[in-house]
């Protein structure tokens, strides 16, 4: 078994004996929406997931964002197969999050204009480095997992990073930089 596959099964809670084929591997089938069920979020829950994770990664002129990457779907899925105690808290957070919009505008966040849900955002990812409250430990989380799912994703990796896999080289040419 490949280390990113075995990383990934051990990521997705699959035991190795239960492992399905390439194509049908649980994360990549999170990545591609289309034959995806989800297992945890509401459908309402799942297009917040959306919207908040591309607007961490969003999509430029170089590579699509966290939404043509279903990270909200590989949320989904990492969050089915976490503990309770870890649901409660990505469950909670997303109650928080339209809390805190509800106080600011009046209305949930996917309700929000996108002025107003940039200063939400915001305001969530101000105290990153140290988190004091519950919401802004949720931005902490959501981030993680949004940054490990766009970049263990096929647009993440050959994309955005533009990764072409393993070579083999014959000799290594040392550094090419004209300073060195």
């Amino acid at each position: 078994m490949k280390r990113r596959t075995a990383l990934q099964v051990l990521a997705a809670g699959v035991a190795p004996g239960q492992m399905p084929s390439a194509q049908h591997h649980p994360v990549s089938l999170a990545q591609t929406s289309s034959s995806y069920k989800p297992r945890f979020f509401s459908p309402e829950q799942i297009g917040l997931l959306a919207q908040l994770t591309e607007m961490i990664i969003p999509a430029d002129d170089h590579s699509p964002g966290a939404r043509e990457a279903n990270v909200n779907l590989f949320i989904d899925l990492m969050v089915s197969h976490s503990a309770r105690d870890v649901q409660e808290q990505w469950t909670s957070g997303l109650k928080l999050l339209d809390t805190e919009a509800e106080k600011r505008s009046g209305k949930p966040f996917l309700k929000c204009r996108a002025a107003e849900q940039d200063r939400i955002m915001a305001a969530m990812a101000a105290n990153e480095r140290e988190p004091n409250t519950d919401l802004e430990r949720f931005f902490t989380r959501l981030k993680l997992m949004t940054v490990d799912g766009y970049y263990t994703s096929a647009i993440g990796i050959h994309r955005e990073l533009q990764y072409k896999g393993n070579a083999v080289l014959s000799e290594f040419p040392g550094c090419r930089h004209s300073d060195h």
